[in-house]
């Protein structure tokens, strides 16, 4: 060891010029600690401190005393209650046609819901149970859609929710809709009027008058409403996923009698029919009838284009002095079309139409022409959507039985009775006295008929052999007078259902069907009746549905062709 001058005693470690002595401080004179690493080991990084500069901007805005806390509550209270309503406004505003119209692929069914009944109702209180279930339920599907129209995968047209995916009825229509007053004293009755057009050269007016009144009303006999069904123990049973075909009806009284019926071109043996009602059972979505098996469209519904001509022609829109322009409007509607800008196109045909066969009348009554011509753009900008292969007829709407299946699904006279695993000649019934009065057609209506019939007119043979007992059409010299006026008897006298010679239908009527024509038929028959001897359809239809009107994915071929008859079939 070296002596040091510096240090007491000279002894002592040497100290370097590049490693200065301990600093002494306090009073006491007491060294500071060394922190230097011990020889040999690597020196220790100092901390970083983490957002640093964040924690002192943090300091400075630290409230200082009480009043500067209450500030920064009273400002996170109300941002969080700021936060709070628009999330609850936003998730309000989802609900809405609004919102779900904001997507082009809804853009057919937010038309129609504009012109519906329902127009002021928000789509979730139809189309969303209520309850944080059916919230999730909805919110999952709709992430569902966006995705698919994201991703481009969307069907055209969009179908329809299915019956068992909507709320019950019970949390939906019932809400507003009191079932009891729609049962009191057999349900409600209403008068239905139409004015309609024919599509030949003069456009022939006429009306249809009919009054919808509970079965048995005025006959005497307990009455029945049709709303009936809602309130009991109704099944129906179909492959079609728009139900647009029933193949198996179960009912159950309220005493726990039940009724089944099938459909007769379902049926292989008619004394064993019991295997044929378990493999309908075993295949077929089955579900009970509510107020949405016959209400589909509440929500909805478009006019059919024959509805929506006729009535822009009875309010003068569409003039109905223009020679076949029912014809000619109802041909430009039904068509397919790319885009609605093809569709414009055509119907500013129908001005070229009349220059070609009407020369002189395009020339003096081109503002007319215009006229219907603008007409039928809206209409057409109403029932149809070609950007998702969308026409009038794209979704059937079973209330009624004009246009669509609607009642006759069941109500078409081929659905019969199964006792005891045998079929019966027990027919749902299917006259027209089922649920209205016979339909008054012509340029004048006689008074509805809505009393008592006379026993004479019970007989089931009366349509035939009520000929035995007049003399001639005008019934004002006759006891039918008391009743009738000459309207209701040419309600079936000028068509062609008089010229057919039932009497020799049952053996011969494939010679009479082509001295008369099969249109006849139609008057009276569905294909349901043709089918329980015929396998093929037999009867004549321009089509399952109007030209260019693309079926539903998965839908069931065979609906009737718009113009259906009013009369129901016989059975």
């Amino acid at each position: 060891m070296t002596p040091d001058p510096e240090l007491p005693g000279g002894v002592g470690p040497a100290t370097s010029p590049e490693e200065p002595a301990d600093v002494v401080s306090g009073e006491s004179g007491a060294a500071a600690p060394n922190t230097e690493p011990p020889a040999g080991e690597t020196p220790k990084p100092e901390p970083r401190v983490r957002f640093g500069r964040l924690r002192r901007f943090g300091s400075r805005l630290r409230p200082r005393g009480r009043r500067g806390q209450l500030i920064v509550l009273f400002l996170v209270a109300a941002f969080a209650m700021s936060a709070t309503a628009t999330g609850v406004v936003a998730l309000q505003w989802t609900e809405t046609a609004d919102f779900c119209g904001r997507c082009h692929t809804m853009d057919p069914e937010l038309k129609a819901h504009a012109i519906s009944a329902h127009r002021d109702l928000s789509c979730a209180e139809c189309h969303v149970e209520p309850g944080i279930e059916g919230w999730i339920k909805a919110k999952i599907n709709g992430t569902k859609q966006l995705i698919e129209i994201l991703t481009g995968t969307f069907p055209t047209p969009i179908p329809p929710p299915d019956h068992g995916d909507l709320p019950p009825t019970s949390a939906t229509c019932q809400r507003c809709h009191d079932v009891n007053q729609l049962l009191e004293n057999g349900g409600p009755i209403k008068f239905v009027l139409k004015t309609r057009y024919e599509p030949d050269a003069t456009n022939t007016k006429s009306s249809v008058a009919l009054v919808i009144r509970p079965m048995g009303l005025g006959e005497g006999i307990q009455t029945k409403g049709i709303h009936w069904h809602i309130v009991s123990d109704v099944e129906l049973s179909s492959t079609d996923p728009r139900d647009q075909t029933i193949d198996l009806v179960h009912v159950t009284d309220p005493d726990g009698t039940q009724h089944t019926y099938i459909a007769m071109d379902k049926v292989q043996d008619a004394q064993n029919v019991q295997p044929d009602i378990d493999r309908i059972e075993a295949a077929d979505k089955t579900t009970r009838m509510d107020c949405i098996t016959c209400h589909n469209r509440a929500g909805h519904g478009v006019p059919t284009v024959d509805d929506a001509v006729d009535q822009a022609m009875s309010l003068g829109a569409i003039d109905p002095s223009l020679p076949y322009v029912k014809q000619q409007s109802v041909a430009l509607l039904n068509a397919s079309y790319a885009s609605d800008a093809d569709a414009d196109a055509a119907i500013d045909g129908l001005m070229t139409y009349y220059m070609t066969n009407y020369p002189s009348l395009a020339s003096t009554r081109a503002d007319a022409i215009q006229s219907a011509i603008g007409q039928l753009k809206s209409i057409y900008e109403l029932v149809a959507t070609p950007a998702m292969k969308v026409s009038a007829a794209t979704y059937p709407d079973n209330l009624g039985h004009t246009e669509y299946p609607g009642c006759f699904r069941c109500h078409d006279g081929g659905h019969y009775e199964v006792v005891d695993g045998k079929l019966t000649g027990n027919a749902i019934p299917s006259g027209c006295a089922t649920c209205h009065t016979f339909p008054e057609i012509g340029a004048n209506t006689s008074a509805i008929l809505i009393g008592q019939r006379p026993d004479s007119h019970l007989d089931t043979l009366w349509v035939f052999n009520h000929k035995d007992v007049v003399s001639s059409v005008d019934p004002s010299n006759q006891s039918c007078g008391a009743c009738h006026t000459r309207t209701y008897c040419e309600n079936c006298h000028n068509t062609p259902a008089v010229q057919v010679p039932h009497d020799e239908m049952v053996f011969n009527h494939a010679a009479v069907v082509r001295k008369v024509g099969a249109e006849a038929c139609t008057l009276c028959h569905q294909q349901s009746y043709c089918s329980q001897c015929h396998a093929d359809n037999v009867l004549p239809t321009d089509g399952s549905q109007p030209q260019g009107s693309p079926a539903l994915p998965g839908a069931s071929p065979g609906l009737p062709a718009p113009g259906w008859s009013v009369f129901p079939t016989t059975p």
